[in-house]
């Protein structure tokens, strides 16, 4: 690698944003799994309900259940949607967020949106990153991650992987399409 500094320019917008926020939401923290287990119990309970008895009662009491079961889900799924739009309305996205710079020492991170302390992140303390279809996600702490969408990188989406590849602890790189 003949330049031993990446720099990234990251540029947002609301999908890049939508799609890191359900994998950081769904896939990563697995916070589907109570609204799932919540939607199969009412579904479960309608069941029982239909096939209890012949009483009209208990097929209105199934259909509400059932009407529970695979509506609430689907508001929770709804409502986060909604959040992560307002959040990006709220950012004025599409626009320049943040750089970050690779070098073989670590990373360097600037905030574009508003003016702060700039930051710098050791390699060895950097817990993971993620490298999905359409971006890389550098976790520089458990709640906190930074979005690099592919084709913003100086050198290439490939060789940045590549140099978190090498600098990252053993075990915290993941590749996850």
């Amino acid at each position: 690698m003949k330049n031993q500094t990446m720099i990234v320019p990251v540029r947002m917008d609301y999908k890049t944003l939508r799609d890191f926020s359900l994998f950081d939401t769904f896939i990563l923290r697995k916070q589907w799994i109570r609204p799932t287990i919540f939607g199969v119990a009412f579904v479960i309970f309608a069941i029982i309900c239909f096939a209890a008895t012949d009483k009209e009662q208990n097929w209105l009491l199934g259909a509400v259940m059932l009407l529970i079961g695979l509506g609430m889900p689907a508001v929770y799924v709804g409502m986060f949607l909604s959040g992560v739009k307002n959040r990006a309305k709220k950012l004025k996205l599409p626009r320049k967020v943040y750089t970050l710079s690779f070098s073989p020492s670590g990373v360097h991170i600037s905030n574009d949106l508003k003016p702060e302390e700039q930051a710098d992140l050791d390699w060895k303390k950097i817990p993971a990153a993620f490298r999905r279809k359409k971006a890389i996600y550098l976790y520089a702490a458990p709640t906190r991650a930074f979005i690099l969408p592919d084709g913003q990188a100086d050198a290439g989406t490939d060789a940045l992987w590549a140099m978190m590849e090498k600098h990252l602890r053993k075990g915290c790189a993941h590749i996850r399409r």
